[in-house]
Formats: structure tokens, sequence, C-alpha cells
């Protein structure tokens, strides 16, 4: 695979002189059905206003996203005469990407755009142009969608070409698709499977998912996570949360008040409040609770930390004897505390030698 022949596998034949792609659809089928979905989701997400298709064809799918969004359109012939005729309330720019993209869109509409093309770089001979031009409108726009058909699944792995759809030039297998984009600087931040059709619903479309230049490392990464998530939602979950972002927010959200309140519902036990006596220098309140626990007789196990920190708070108060003495007792009952005395001793020189004691 090389730049040449756009990163297809060798010996691949492209089509030279495509057919011009005539977007009708009389049987009703939706083709890349999902493609102006998450681009809406997207647009959601991004609180974005535009949608802007390139290669729009007849434009179904992009004109059912009006009134929630302002819709763009690049297409040219027929195609676009359809659109004008037909959509009124968008707006239709005339451009044939095979001869000039240079179509500038204002920067404060890119901004508040999410751009598509879907089933267009496949019509290309030379898709350099294309690609160039969403890479100029990515430095506006939040994020781009590329979606044309995966070869490998449509036509079988050992299909050369040229396409059986005349209106195609040449067509990439998803891993030859992710290397023509990124050699162009449109690496994406998820490269995946779509569904062809609403139809068969067989997922032999790779979709592209290119964030704009603004979105730092880990705005991409999430990017990527919410696209594959989307993507792997059946229909029934996408139509309880339309929005999965605000639903991975609310289950955060939940989360992390859940944590809280088993947090306030957790009552320390004695040993630990005598312990954070201690440690803020309330030591007649340490006493009391400590003692307290030791007069309630409780089990075995539980008398050795006891009198570590009783041992604790009387090195606090300069009983030295006294200190040894509970640490002894403590650690002769439970030989696990022998490393804390320990820590305690070495803690205490430390304390010692920087003057703090």
């Amino acid at each position: 695979m090389t730049a040449e022949n756009f990163f297809i596998k060798p010996g691949y034949q492209a089509r030279t002189q495509p057919e011009y792609h005539t977007d009708v659809h009389d049987d009703g089928v939706i083709w890349q059905p999902e493609v102006h979905s998450l681009a809406a989701i997207l647009a959601h997400q991004y609180e974005c206003r535009y949608i802007i298709d390139i290669g729009c064809g007849r434009a179904r799918k992009l004109a059912a996203l009006h009134p929630e969004f302002e819709i763009i359109g690049l297409d040219f012939g027929s195609n676009l005469e359809y659109c004008r005729a037909q959509y009124p309330f968008g707006k239709w720019i005339d451009v044939d990407p095979e001869q000039d993209m240079g179509v500038e869109i204002p920067p404060e509409i890119l901004r508040n755009a999410v751009i598509i093309s879907s089933g267009m770089i496949e019509r290309l001979v030379d898709p350099t142009k294309l690609m160039q031009t969403i890479h100029s409108y990515l430095v506006h726009a939040k994020v781009a969608l590329v979606a044309t058909p995966e070869r490998d699944l449509e036509r079988g792995p050992h299909d050369m070409g040229p396409p059986a759809n005349t209106a195609h030039v040449r067509e990439w297998n998803l891993a030859e698709l992710e290397t023509l984009l990124s050699s162009e600087g449109l690496r994406p931040a998820y490269c995946g499977l779509t569904q062809s059709n609403d139809e068969d619903k067989l997922h032999f479309t790779s979709l592209a998912i290119v964030p704009g230049v603004a979105l730092d490392a880990s705005g991409v990464r999430d990017l990527g996570a919410f696209c594959e998530k989307w993507l792997a939602a059946s229909p029934e979950q996408r139509g309880a949360a339309k929005y999965l972002h605000e639903l991975a927010q609310l289950e955060t959200e939940a989360a992390q008040a859940k944590a809280t309140a088993q947090k306030i519902l957790i009552t320390p036990s004695p040993l630990e409040i005598g312990t954070r006596h201690i440690d803020n220098g309330r030591y007649d309140e340490a006493f009391q609770v400590l003692t307290d626990v030791l007069r309630a007789k409780p089990e075995n196990a539980a008398i050795p930390p006891v009198l570590f920190q009783l041992g604790r708070l009387a090195d606090a108060r300069k009983l030295n004897d006294d200190a040894k003495e509970l640490f002894y007792q403590a650690a002769a009952r439970d030989v696990e505390v022998v490393k804390n005395v320990i820590d305690f001793y070495i803690d205490q020189v430390a304390r010692a030698r920087s003057g703090q004691r």
C-alpha cells in the first residue's frame, strides 16, 4: 500500500471514469442510516447549530435534521438542483469535488458545525482535495464523520476492483481507510463499522470519526469512547437515553452521591474516634473514649490496637514508662502490632532530629 494508490492493496484496479451518482432511492431503503443520526447526537454534545454534508446527494437524511439544525449541503448537478427545489430551507453550495473543493465557509459557522462526508470519498478519482477540505474545516469545526463501503465485507477479501457500483472509483477496507485519512492529517478518534442500510442492518460500512484540532488528547479519547458506545447501543438503549453523554454524566453523579452517602452513614468506631482525638491533641477526650472501650470488655482481638493507641497517648503526655509498658502489652497480645510500635519510634526519632518533637 502506498500513497500513489491511496493505500489500497497492490494490484487493485480502480475505475478511471465513474458515472455520475444520481442519489435516487425509490425503494425506501435508507443507506448508512446511523451516520446522520450520530452526527446529530455529536452536534448536541458539542452544542453545534449546523450540519454540513459534503457530497450530500439528494439530502433526504440531511433535510430530516432541519429545523433542529441549520443544514448546508455541498454537491453538484441534478442532485443539487433537486435539493434546492425540495428543501428551500437549506443552504446548497454547488461544488464538484473532483474539480475544485475550495469552498470557504465562515469560521463562525464552522465553529458551530459537525461535518459529514458519507458515501463520497469512493466516488472520486483523486480524493485528496476532499480530505484537504475536511482538514481545513476541522481547524474550526468540532468533528467530522467519514463513511464509505468496507470493501472486504461488501465484495469479499479477494476483490481486486473495479467496484461493482459504476459510480465508485475505488473502495477501501477499514484498515486502508484509516491509513489514508491519517496520511492527510485526519487521524480518527474512532474507526469502525456501521450499518450499510436500515433493511438488512449489516455492518458493512466503514465509519471514521475525526476530531477537530481544538480537541485535546483527553477530548479525543472521550469522543472515540462515546462513539463506540453509541454505535454498540441497541435502538432501545438509544431511545431510552437520546444523548448517552448525559446518561453517562448522570451515572457518574449518582455514583458520587452514593459514595458520599455511604461515607456519611458509616459511623466511626470508638477506636477511630480515640485515634482522631490523639491526632488532634484532644488527649482527655482520647483517654475517656479508649478506656471506655477497655471497660466494655471487648473481644481479645480488639484489645491490642486500643493498647497501642493508649501508648501513643501516654507518649504524648510524656509518660514514657507508661508508653513503653502499653506498647509491650499490645505487642505481647498481637505480634502484628510490633510493626506499628517500630514505625512509631522511627517517626519519633525522625521528628526529634528535625526539631519537631
